[in-house]
């Protein structure tokens, strides 16, 4: 009996099928986790840069207050649903090196009711202002490859930060 089972070649594919897919699949989603981040964080930058520049010429319709701000960058986020509500902006007035802020920033808890307090000051022409943004997102394959590493907060979203800094338009 152990010969002809051992002989037969029946199920052979299915066999190796059993043992490849599950590897092809998870580096294959792992790749897609990975391209999702990359291009939610490219967006992020680009947002934020693009709401920073509107602050720094002081345009038509910039953003005056926090919530503009949110508004603002997440109107460019595309793939973020929900965007107001899991993100945290911050604005801080820079006067001398050690007014950069050394915590790191602090982003939305989805778990709590109550958000970390965040600063926000637009300051007045010709400071020089820096600005950061945190967005919580979920993985597409949370138990899979690229997302395991990824530092997650309670409810399982990892965040994804930008910064940058400028120096408001003096006035004419």
């Amino acid at each position: 009996m152990l010969r002809s089972f051992r002989a037969s070649r029946s199920g052979a594919a299915a066999l190796e099928f059993a043992i490849i897919a599950p590897i092809f699949l998870s580096m294959s989603l792992s790749c897609l986790e990975g391209g999702l981040y990359m291009t939610k964080s490219i967006l992020l930058d680009r947002a934020v840069n693009r709401a920073v520049r509107m602050v720094r010429v002081a345009a038509a319709g910039a953003p005056a207050t926090q919530q503009d701000m949110k508004k603002a960058i997440c109107d460019g986020m595309m793939l973020v649903t929900d965007c107001l509500s899991v993100i945290t902006v911050e604005m801080t007035k820079i006067e001398s090196v050690s007014d950069f802020p050394t915590s790191g920033m602090p982003c939305v808890d989805r778990g709590l009711r109550i958000q970390p307090t965040v600063s926000y000051n637009p300051g007045q022409r010709g400071s020089i202002m820096y600005v950061r943004a945190c967005i919580v997102s979920d993985p597409v394959t949370p138990g899979l490859g690229f997302a395991l590493e990824l530092p997650k907060d309670g409810n399982g979203g990892y965040s994804l930060r930008s910064a940058s800094a400028y120096m408001n338009e003096p006035s004419a």
